[in-house]
């Protein structure tokens, strides 16, 4: 799209508010451990697999919004026993991934493809103006970057196969059209604009998930009509220190990039 035709508004955020999200995949020939964080979240998945298939799963959630997050682990047992794949799949007609911890759901579908791959590799995405309507999202690749766009809402500006796509309808699409490694940048992406939108938003004043049923009823495992009235806030369990991608997860070393 040339500078005549770009609408002028998608050049520039309406806010410096960055989000960031940082993901880690290490893999061994029976392993792939996954390690993610954000300023809502903190999850490390551990799968075991044969190489062919996942033989088990385990997960810590650190760091969650709702009390009951952690209990979505149970769910997490659907993943054993399915097969390791070359490209991420969209979808599983044997999982229900809104009976999932959504952002658990997202990592295991990415490492059904990673733990075919031995090594570190790690995802960072940075979101400015993260809550606003004009966006600009961001993402690397073991510091190379694989997207850059503006966004006006979830309708995506860039200079790629992307332009004027939309996230809340681009998957379909994706799957068809992406080769492996775009559609698992777009996998990736996808989530942390979303969840960057939540930045600024005061968690701490909602008692419970239940108060946000009009609008979230049946996104995830915390939202199900069950048991969203006993999802009770986990106050202060938002980062408000994150200036840096290095202070998501420190304890795995410096990122590979710095932003």
């Amino acid at each position: 799209m040339t500078s005549t035709t770009r609408d002028k508004p998608m050049q520039q955020p309406e806010s410096e508010h960055v989000f960031y999200r940082r993901v880690l995949f290490d893999v061994s020939a029976t392993e792939c451990r996954i390690a993610m964080e954000d300023e809502h979240h903190y999850f490390v998945i551990h799968l075991g697999h044969d190489g062919e298939h996942i033989t088990s799963l385990t997960s810590a959630a650190l760091r969650t919004p709702w009390s009951i997050c952690p209990q979505a682990e149970r769910r997490l047992q659907d993943f054993v026993g399915q097969p390791l794949r070359e490209r991420i799949a969209v979808s599983l007609d044997a999982i229900d991934g809104k009976q999932q911890c959504t952002h658990q759901y997202d990592l295991l579908m990415v490492a059904l493809s990673q733990a075919r791959r031995p090594g570190r590799r790690e995802y960072l995405c940075k979101v400015t103006g993260a809550m606003y309507e004009y966006r600009h999202a961001q993402l690397w690749l073991n510091g190379e970057q694989l997207l850059d766009w503006h966004l006006k809402a979830t309708q995506i500006d860039s200079e790629d196969v992307f332009d004027q796509r939309d996230l809340r309808t681009v998957m379909g699409w994706a799957d068809e059209a992406l080769d492996d490694q775009t559609l698992e940048a777009l996998y990736v992406m996808r989530r942390a604009v979303m969840v960057a939108a939540a930045k600024g938003v005061n968690l701490d004043l909602i008692s419970d998930a239940g108060k946000l049923m009009k609008r979230q009823a049946g996104a995830c495992f915390a939202f199900q009509p069950e048991r969203a009235d006993s999802a009770m806030r986990m106050i202060g369990s938002t980062r408000t220190d994150v200036r840096h991608p290095g202070n998501l997860l420190a304890e795995y070393g410096p990122p590979v990039v710095n932003v």
